[in-house]
């Protein structure tokens, strides 16, 4: 006698449990509002794919406007998501600010992306 023929499969795959606990399936990105891709995500993209023939150099916000990054600006904006030195809530409202062209271009403007920091600082901690 086969062990199926003892005990059905179907009663195996979800234990009995239906869907609970499908909402612990998703990303952690997912749910927060984001008509696009997160900015965090696309960011790593155009990190990702610098040493590639064609490589990833735009963005596009939750308005659905494209923008150019350059990997240097790249690599500021996601130190600026990430870093631990401000408040979550900073963090995350600058998550949130740069998701929409407005937000974006704000930091996309400036040339040199080492003064980048200085806008975040007027914009988020001044």
């Amino acid at each position: 006698m086969k062990m199926n023929d003892i005990v059905k499969e179907a009663s195996f795959r979800d234990f009995g449990l239906g869907n609970l606990g499908s909402e612990l399936d998703r990303d952690d990105d997912e749910g927060q509002g984001f008509k696009q891709a997160s900015m965090f995500d696309q960011l790593g993209k155009v990190l990702d794919s610098q040493g590639n023939p064609k490589p990833v150099n735009t963005v596009v916000t939750d308005d659905g406007k494209e923008h150019k990054v350059t990997a240097d600006q790249a690599r500021m904006l996601r130190m600026f998501a990430t870093t631990e030195k401000v408040k979550p809530i900073v963090r995350t409202q600058f998550i949130k600010d740069i998701q929409t062209s407005n937000g974006l271009v704000d930091f996309l403007d400036i040339k040199d992306y080492h003064e980048m920091p200085k806008m975040f600082m007027q914009k988020y901690l001044g």
